[in-house]
């Protein structure tokens, strides 16, 4: 069964200077589920427990414990051979109970509620729930039309409760939400081919003109070379960076680097290096507001790595997930455990890393709670420390060869 949703909208407007459920969809014929969700893990890259997948196969679950062992290898074998076989070209079709709005005579124009951002269409596969969001949906969202065209379809749709089913045919284009709107696991990346929007009979009330993904502006990939931490960037020089730094901050720390941790680097630059940390015993630990830059710089005199640290009230992990995701993409790693962790890009070297226990992405994320181990009391709301560090991706593989 699949459905639309979507979530309760928030804003992180800081460090980065709702609808309720529909009703359940009606999969068309030639939809297989199965067939999404494998070409889901073989073009994103998201790998496939086939053990698990084969376990809660019908089959599996149907089965004597005499034949369960046999019936589970043939079915790993056939989810193996059907993963190795899905391919971008594949098609799917659903059709999707949806619903378009009341004409909008400042804008022009009719919206149909599936496209707009945050909704998605959740379809369960191997015991598990994919989530399908469309890069391209911002192109079909609005159905532009003015005097008679527009007063017709407002009539029929009128006449129809503005209930519409949504046929859509598709194919798979990858992982994520290009708009940021839906976040977490196998979020599916489709791109739109065609719509049609039909009454209960199955008449097609209206046929929306679709443009591909990129054409319609989808979001790009992230690119290490052009991304920025709270408007700082790698690559730039170490000179201009201290003034910089200075202007925001007043004082800045510079130090040479020995042999030590951190020798792939020349030196060092700091903005209160400690002043984002909770130590027990301190009697005045830190409060929102509080930042933290540490920069590290090559023999040239160039930045390769920053980090910045800065100190919030509590805020939801969600909006931490959403803005970033909105800022930089999709993450390509994303860890959970006493917080949150997100990556983008390419692998660097640990060595090249402040942060490593978490990502070892050119582009890390992380949301934690800033507890203060000391202090002894009513407890309230915790303060969240978001911390995002850069690698210059080019510069660190270099370093390795």
């Amino acid at each position: 069964m699949a459905r639309m949703r979507l979530p309760l909208a928030c804003a992180l407007a800081a460090l980065l200077a709702g609808a309720a459920a529909a009703p359940a969809a009606a999969q068309a014929d030639a939809f297989d589920p199965t067939l999404l969700a494998l070409a889901y893990h073989r073009l994103s890259g998201d790998p496939l427990d086939l053990r698990g997948a084969a376990e809660a196969s019908d089959a599996a679950r149907n089965a004597s414990s005499f034949d369960r062992p046999d019936i589970m290898e043939a079915e790993m074998v056939r989810l193996r051979t059907l993963l190795a076989s899905a391919s971008a070209s594949r098609e799917f079709v659903l059709r999707v109970p949806d619903a378009v709005s009341e004409y909008d005579r400042d804008r022009g124009d009719f919206s149909i509620q599936l496209f707009r951002p945050g909704f998605y269409v959740p379809v369960e596969a191997f015991g598990q729930v994919y989530r399908i969001v469309f890069s391209n949906a911002g192109a079909v969202r609005a159905i532009r039309l003015s005097g008679a065209p527009a007063r017709e379809l407002d009539a029929e749709l009128s006449r129809i409760g503005r209930n519409v089913t949504n046929e859509i045919r598709f194919r798979v284009v990858g992982k994520g939400d290009p708009a940021g709107g839906v976040t977490g696991p196998r979020v599916v990346r489709a791109e739109i081919l065609s719509t049609r929007l039909l009454e209960a009979a199955g008449h097609v009330v209206f046929t929306p003109t679709v443009m591909p993904g990129r054409a319609a502006g989808g979001v790009a990939a992230f690119d290490p070379a052009r991304a920025d931490v709270a408007g700082f960037r790698v690559g730039v020089r170490v000179d201009d960076l201290v003034a910089r730094l200075r202007r925001l901050f007043g004082h800045v720390t510079r130090a040479h680097r020995g042999d030590g941790e951190f020798a792939g680097f020349a030196g060092s630059l700091t903005v209160n290096p400690m002043g984002c940390v909770d130590i027990p015993g301190r009697r005045r630990n830190p409060e929102p507001g509080a930042v933290c830059v540490t920069a590290f710089f090559d023999r040239a005199g160039v930045v390769r790595s920053i980090r910045v640290e800065r100190v919030f009230p509590w805020f939801d992990a969600e909006v931490f997930r959403r803005t970033l995701v909105q800022r930089y993409g999709a993450a390509d790693r994303e860890l959970d455990g006493g917080g949150v962790a997100l990556g983008w890009g390419p692998e660097v070297s640990p060595t090249l890393l402040y942060d490593r226990s978490g990502p070892r992405n050119a582009l890390t994320a992380r949301y934690t709670a800033n507890d203060d181990l000391g202090s002894v009391g009513l407890a309230g709301p915790e303060d969240i420390r978001v911390v995002l560090q850069l690698v210059d991706a080019s510069w660190a593989a270099a370093q390795v060869r």
